[in-house]
């Protein structure tokens, strides 16, 4: 127990001085890892976890039942390591609100590729814009098939006259990886498009990413 123990501290100071570089990938799950498991080798779950799932993105990306398959990893863990991912995500995005300009669907693109990578379901944003096309505000409106009954088109209106936005891009994702739109994706589109319109909010675009790749509704010139 004492030598874990060490081993733990080691990699804690090692941190502290030259942060993770150096490290292996193991030794940074293992090193995550142990702010959450005390009394167990964590490095052997780690290895464990890597060896099932291939990659960390994968490990967080993955429902928490799969995480908590895996020997030494209890609901609070799996909890903990889907916590990291949002929680970086949401810092990342929050720095970024009121720098980014999206001009361009692969602006767009590059803004959420790492939100809804590895997403298993479907999710649909709503991203506000100023004259510039700065971003000012993103939300997420529902989780699922998109579709008419989803979608809640006053509130989309609402925060666009709230935040004085000049434009808004809609986003959502196929986690299937087919990025066609579907008629429900166009007819969605339009219905909101047509609101925004009643007071002059463009509707710049509609962004369907995949699998490291995207549609984008401008490009093809059905918005």
């Amino acid at each position: 127990m004492t030598d874990k123990i060490n081993h733990k501290e080691r990699l804690r100071k090692a941190y502290e001085m030259s942060g993770l570089e150096g490290f292996h990938d193991y030794e940074v799950l293992e090193l995550v890892l142990s702010y959450c498991i005390i009394r167990k080798d964590t490095k052997k779950i780690a290895k464990a976890l890597l060896k099932k799932f291939g990659s960390f993105s994968e490990i967080v990306a993955a429902p928490l039942e799969m995480i908590t398959q895996t020997e030494g990893v209890g609901i609070r863990t799996a909890v903990y390591l889907k916590l990291l991912k949002d929680a970086n995500t949401y810092f990342m995005r929050e720095e970024l609100i009121g720098s980014v300009n999206l001009s361009s669907s692969e602006a767009v693109f590059k803004f959420l590729y790492n939100y809804y990578k590895c997403m298993k379901h479907e999710e649909f944003k709503v991203i506000y814009l100023n004259s510039q096309n700065i971003v000012i505000y993103e939300k997420t409106m529902f989780k699922g098939t998109l579709n008419e009954a989803h979608v809640y088109v006053r509130e989309i209106v609402e925060k666009a006259l709230l935040l004085k936005a000049v434009a808004v891009i809609l986003v959502h994702n196929h986690p299937s990886g087919n990025i066609n739109p579907s008629n429900q994706d166009i007819i969605v589109t339009n219905k909101i498009k047509k609101a925004l319109n009643l007071i002059d909010v463009r509707t710049l675009d509609h962004l369907i990413i995949g699998d490291n790749s995207y549609c984008s509704f401008a490009d093809k010139g059905i918005i």
